[in-house]
Parts: structure tokens; sequence; C-alpha cells
């Protein structure tokens, strides 16, 4: 019985040579959408899952004071893992991870080869049982047992040393810490949080020895035991803020306990930790939706073209009624029709998938191996979509099929099309309310991104590139690189920072006065005098910083913006220049100058207090020199920087970032939602298209003969076409009215998450709607054309 059904089914599918091209074409892209989504999706999913303890393992985040805006914030104060494990028996265990120098990028040198790295980390020696960590070389007993040690990954030790062993062998570190390697473990899952590169003991450093409840700068993970409750956890933690803090020093009121499963899609609206790869629930969401509407818009094409042929079914049915199948057997016909065209399409979506792993990545930045593709919940995913589609897009052909009456032999009985014609209306209405709003995103994340890249930052990042001279190995080299630079043509200006604009300043207080109880948090970045220049900073008032500064001095210089000097109460900038304030870098603060606010992070964030300053005892090291240059040759004066930077200093790595791409990857997330939406939306308008295009041929093929009436009558070709496309276009306007509210408030709540943002226009929706209409004018007029042309006399002529 089944052999019969599927040599009955494929007979059919042969036959109708459009009709399977078009439906396996769009399945197909909707398979092939699906397939390579929900592997993108799955991959999310399976973040930090394959550690042995996952369950048990948890990230210590802690929410600030009203002083920090009650934000939470993934980094601790490195006191709070000790006195966890000290004072709560239901912790098993606790590591603080935090990047050598708070995050800044590392020199190294391993004999005469220099090398930089940004995956330099701190840990406690409990990590490497945490994490599961697992040695080639060493062992993660014994890893951290001599002073000076560091262990570092199989690829880490591949870029240093190559194929020979590592261990034992040293590695210098900023040309001031002389390591040797005591271990090498297998690179770390890339669906883990935990991204280290190279670790070494913390408690070798003053970053472990030092211990305080102030500086939060440290990430913390706890495993707790088996049988622990979670929530009575978190409240001995916090309950431990009020035995070690005093009541001023509280900057933070509670800690919180975030599963280490959940941080990667979880983390979006905490302040960011260390890892570079953390992604955002909203993205999965968005995949997910996309990936589950071109495939509805896929079944939709079937459900519309299979309706649509019931005319030429309905004889074939009649005679299978008439010889003794019911309207079971019926049933299993059209979806073992169904099922059939479905799997060839999911083998050609597959195949496709497999291709396109490559484009998916650039596209959505989630990298796929190809192995991604053959797990076993995508296989499972394939075989419950291959079911879906076959009972979603087969039903209503099925049912609506199996029940005409044999009647239709005798042409006694006609086949009543109302319900049929205005469910198939309803579907294209839907594909194409889909698409509306798909366009309408489309425009509305490009017009964000362009706003983004043009806005006015408050300072011009373009043409200035930053070189890490943290690797120095004394004041001259820097003093003669520094020299170097001045005789350089093309170079306007420099300034040593702590860091570049929103990439590692430290956080810390204003002050009215030194007796003030109130404080605002700021950003604070040491520098020197041309700052001003170099950025080219707006300065409303006062000067810039003093090129020099007397021995002796301990005036602390600053540069403030607006935002800090409206906090401490001035009328204007002019009254702020040359008054006391209190910081933390010293009670004695003058105020040499006052600049424009600028937005020193991402657009996403309201501009707050920031604050350069100098002083003889730096609380900071200078890192970085910001070089503003002006030359249309870059690369070319990118190598003369290079050979005077090896010149002056021949142990240090030359590491360089261009500003502008800095600002940039801030927005990484929201250019692949871009790439995300344009592509998946051009594919769900091609699948829509395709259905329309295939409908709009069966419909010129029923009216053929009214068609030819009315050419004999006197119709043009023009008053033909436009009344086979005049009902397409009906329904698109119609979808474009549903499209336009749902569109306006979906993307309106997707630009709530940005502070500084566009108002969406009306025109976003009247090109989007024109788009529309376009596509569907150009799929239907060649079928629309084609039958007004034809020769009437061939189409009557059976009459």
């Amino acid at each position: 019985m089944i052999k019969n059904y599927l040599k009955t089914a494929w007979r059919n599918i042969v036959a109708n040579k459009l009709f399977t091209s078009l439906n396996i074409a769009g399945l197909a892209i909707g398979m092939c959408v699906c397939i390579t989504l929900f592997a993108g999706i799955a991959y999310e999913l399976s973040f930090d899952r394959m550690y042995a303890n996952s369950k048990d393992i948890y990230r210590v985040n802690m929410q600030t004071s009203a002083d920090y805006n009650y934000k939470v914030w993934a980094q601790l104060p490195n006191s709070v893992g000790p006195a966890l494990q000290q004072n709560i028996p239901q912790i098993k265990s606790a590591t603080r991870l935090i990047k050598h120098d708070f995050g800044a990028k590392v020199s190294l040198k391993t004999d005469d080869k220099n090398f930089t790295e940004k995956g330099l980390y701190l840990a406690d020696s409990t990590v490497f049982a945490m994490f599961d960590f697992r040695f080639t070389e060493g062992n993660a007993r014994t890893a951290f047992a001599q002073p000076k040690s560091i262990v570092i990954s199989q690829s880490a030790k591949e870029r240093l040393y190559g194929k020979a062993p590592a261990f034992g062998k040293l590695i210098y570190v900023n040309n001031r810490d002389t390591l040797h390697v005591s271990g090498v473990y297998a690179d770390l899952p890339v669906n883990s949080t935990i991204d280290c590169d190279m670790i070494y003991n913390i408690m070798d450093t003053w970053y472990g020895q030092d211990v305080y409840w102030s500086n939060a700068s440290y990430e913390t993970y706890c495993q707790l035991q088996p049988d622990a409750n979670v929530q009575q956890v978190q409240q001995q933690a916090t309950a431990l803020i009020d035995k070690y803090v005093d009541k001023e020093n509280k900057f933070f009121t509670k800690f919180i306990f975030q599963p280490l499963d959940a941080i990667h899609l979880y983390s979006a609206d905490i302040r960011e930790g260390y890892s570079s790869r953390i992604g955002n629930i909203s993205t999965v969401n968005a995949l997910a939706f996309l990936s589950v509407l071109v495939l509805i818009i896929a079944c939709i094409n079937y459900m519309n073209l299979a309706t649509a042929r019931s005319q030429k079914r309905a004889k074939s049915v009649g005679v299978n009624k008439v010889l003794g199948a019911n309207s079971r057997h019926l049933l299993l016909l059209f979806y073992t029709e169904t099922a059939l065209l479905s799997l060839i399409a999911i083998v050609v979506g597959c195949i496709l998938a497999f291709a396109a792993g490559p484009l998916f990545q650039t596209v959505t930045g989630i990298e796929l191996s190809p192995s991604a593709f053959f797990t076993t919940p995508i296989l499972m995913g394939l075989l419950a979509t291959w079911l879906f589609v076959t009972i979603i897009a087969g039903s209503y052909p099925a049912f609506s099929m199996s029940s005409i009456s044999p009647l239709v032999l005798m042409n006694k009985l006609k086949l009543k099309h109302s319900v049929a014609d205005l469910i198939r209306r309803s579907l294209v209405v839907f594909q194409f309310s889909a698409s509306v709003i798909l366009i309408v995103a489309v425009i509305v994340v490009l017009q964000q991104l362009n706003y983004i890249s043009n806005k006015d930052l408050g300072y011009n990042p373009n043409g200035v590139v930053s070189v890490n001279i943290k690797s120095a190995q004394n004041k001259q080299q820097v003093a003669a690189f520094k020299n170097d630079l001045r005789n350089m043509p093309d170079v306007e200006s420099f300034s040593g920072v702590q860091s570049i604009p929103g990439d590692g300043e430290s956080g810390k207080s204003v002050r009215k006065s030194p007796a003030a109880k109130d404080r605002m948090p700021v950003k604070t970045c040491n520098t020197d005098g041309s700052i001003v220049k170099t950025m080219q900073l707006k300065l409303l008032a006062g000067r810039t910083l003093p090129a020099a500064i007397a021995e002796g001095d301990t005036t602390c210089y600053v540069l403030l913006n607006e935002a800090v000097v409206k906090y401490l109460g001035f009328q204007s900038p002019r009254d702020a220049v040359g008054q006391f304030i209190s910081t933390e870098m010293s009670d004695r603060t003058v105020i040499s100058g006052v600049v424009r606010d600028f937005n020193y992070q991402s657009l996403k964030n309201e501009i707050g207090g920031y604050v350069y300053y100098e002083m003889n005892k730096r609380s900071e090291p200078i890192r970085t020199l910001l070089v503003r240059y002006h030359t249309q040759n870059t690369s070319g004066f990118m190598r003369k920087m290079q050979n005077v930077f090896k010149a002056d200093m021949p142990n240090s790595s030359f590491d360089y970032e261009f500003l502008d791409s800095h600002i940039q990857n801030l927005y990484t997330a929201e250019q692949h939602t871009a790439s995300t939406v344009t592509v998946f939306s051009l594919l769900a308008i091609f699948v829509a298209c395709l259905g329309l295009f295939g409908l709009a041929a069966f419909i010129a093929e029923q009216r053929t003969k009214e068609i030819g009436i009315r050419k004999v009558l006197g119709a043009s070709v023009t008053g033909i076409t436009s009344l086979l496309t005049g009902d397409f276009l009906k329904l698109v306007i119609i979808s474009i009215l549903i499209a336009s509210p749902i569109a306006w408030y979906m993307l309106n709540k997707w630009l709530m998450a940005f502070t500084y943002r566009i108002q969406i226009s009306a025109w976003a929706f009247v090109i989007a709607g024109f788009t529309a209409i376009a596509f569907a004018l150009l799929t239907v007029s060649s079928h629309a054309i084609k039958a007004a042309v034809a020769n009437p006399v061939k189409s009557l002529r059976s009459e």
C-alpha cells in the first residue's frame, strides 16, 4: 500500500514540473535557512555545558548602589572570593580571574621573538579543577607549585614555540616579569565563556596578595556543593557586605549568583566581564523567529500552489473515489506526496546549508564547524521540521482535495472555491506582511548604524592610531620613540594615555570636597598635556593639562567633561576652572580645563563623567601612545612608524589599533544584526515571490478562456494585465496596512536599547511598501502579459 502511494506521489510530482520546481526551491531555501539558524541557535545554547560540574558553577555578580545607578557588575573586589569560601560551607571552591593589567594588551618575548597577547589571565589554582583543564604537558596539581609559573594553551604554545615542547621554557612579560612554563593545556572549547590562552598564579602578584574590598576588577566563580541552596548562599554572601565593608565605602549592595550556562546569553545588561565570547538571548530569539518565519512562508507557498491546482487534480480525485478510494486513502496519498516533496527539499537544503556555512559565519558572526550541522539536536530538529512541514503544508490540500465529490467527472458539480480562495488570499497577505516587516527592519537597522557611524562623538577618531608602549624597558626608550615621532613629517601630534576611550580606564569617583558624603562615579584616564590636540576635543574653558609638572608638586591636574562640572554645581565651565575638588587620585585636585561631553563608550550608554588627569605620582601607568597623523599613504606611514618602534624598543612587539576601527568594533553585534536581517529578509521575500509566481501562473491558466472572451470583445493588453495583477496588488496593499504598525512597534522596541537613536520616519514604510509592490508586480506581470498577448483563438477553440 505504501509503495503504491509513493509511486503515485512520485508520478504526480514528476508530471507537474513547474509546481515541483517552485515547491522544492521554496522549501529547500526554507530548510537551508532553518538548518543553518538551528545550528547557530544550538551553538549559542551549548555554551559552558561541557564542564562536568557546570550545574554547580556560578559567576558572582554584584548590584551597585544608587551612586552607580544600581547597575549589575560582573567584576568584584578581589577579597570576595576568599571571603565566600571561608564563610559559606556550601561553597566548595572559588576562583578569581583577571586579565593582566586589567585587560591591557601584553608584549611577550621568547628567546629572540616578540609577540602580542590579549588572553593572558591571572587566576587562583582552583581554576584548573573547576573548569576541567586537560594538561598535555605538566599537570594541574603542580602547575603553580613553583613561583613565577605560567601555563599556556596548546594554540599559544604552537604560536610561541612551534611543535617543540614548551615545558620549562621562559616567557618575558612586558620586559619586566620572567615566567617559566609549567604546563600546557588543551585549548578550551570555542563554546566556553572562559577564554584564557595563558594563566599565571594570581598569588604571585599583588593582584592576589593585596586583598581589598574597594576596586572591582575581578571575575569570581564559585562551585557550590551538589545539594547547596543557591538562594540561601546568595543571602549569606550578601550578608558579608555588612560584615566587611564600612557603610561609607559601600558602593555595592547585593551579590547575585549567575549560573555558568546563563552567562553567555544573559549578560548583555551586566557590566562586561573579561570574556570575548558574550552573546545575547535576543540574538537567539531573532534567529529562531527568522527560521520559523521563512519556513512558514515556504509552507504557505506549498499550500497556495496545491490549492491553486485543485481544479486540475479534481478529476483525478473523482476517478479514485469512483474506483473505491475513501477519504482516508486520499489523505494518505496527499500527505505522502507532501512528505516526499519535503524530504527532497530537506536533502537539497542540507547541501545548501553546508555550502553556506562560511557565509553564515560572516553574516551572523557565529562560527560553526562542519560537524555542527550533523549533531544529534540538529538531526532531531530536521526530523521534527520534516514532520512539521508535512503536517502543516500538507494539511489543507489533503483535507480539501479528499472531500471532492466524484460528480465532478460528469460536470454535475462545480468545485466551491470560496473557502479555498479566502484561505489562499489570507496566506498571501501573511507572506507579504512578513516581507514588509522585514524590509522596514532592514531600513531602520541600517539607518541606525549609519547614524552611529556619522554621529559627532565629541572627538575625532579618524586619523588616530594607538600604539602599545607598556612593554618599554625604561623611560629612555619611550622618550626616544616620542622624539623620533616628532621628526616624522606625517605626525601631527601624539599623547601618552592610560587607555583609548572606553577601553581600560579606571572607575573612580569625584567629590565636591573631602568631607562630602555623596560622590559621582567617573572614568579616569592618566594622560599628558597634548590630549586635547590629539583627540581634537572641544575645549570649553581653561586650558589643557600642563606639559610638565614641577618636581615636588603634589597637585593633581584634571580635565573634566561637562557632566562632571554639572554634578559639581558650577554655573558654567568658566566658573569651574581653577577650582579645587576631591578625587580618589588626590584630595588636592585642581581643574585645568573643561571639555565638551564626548561619547567614550557605545552610543547605547549615556555620557557619564570623564576625567583626564596628570600628576607626579600617577596611580595608573601610561600604556598607550595615541598618534594623530595626516597622510593618504597609511600603510607606508605605519611601516615607517614600525621601523622607528623596533629601533627604539627592540625587545617589544609592535602592536597598534586604529581608533576609528575600535569605535566600529563597539557595534559588532549591531552590524551582524543588520547583515542577518538583510540576508534573511531577502531570502524570505524571494521564497514569497516564488509562491506568488506559481500562483499567478495557475490563476492565469485557469482564466485562459475568460481572457480569450475579453480579447474577442475588445479588451486591450493593458486592461487584461491590470485585471490579472489588480487582485494581487490589493492583497499586497492590505499586507502593508497590517505590517506597518507591527513593524513600528518591534523596531521602536529595538531602538530603545540605544541612548542615542534615530526616530523611525514614515518614508521607511513608504519604501517598504513600494518595494513589496514592485516585487509583486515583477513576479505577477510576466504571466499577466503572457496571458494578455496570447491568441484568443487558441484558448476558445475547445469550446
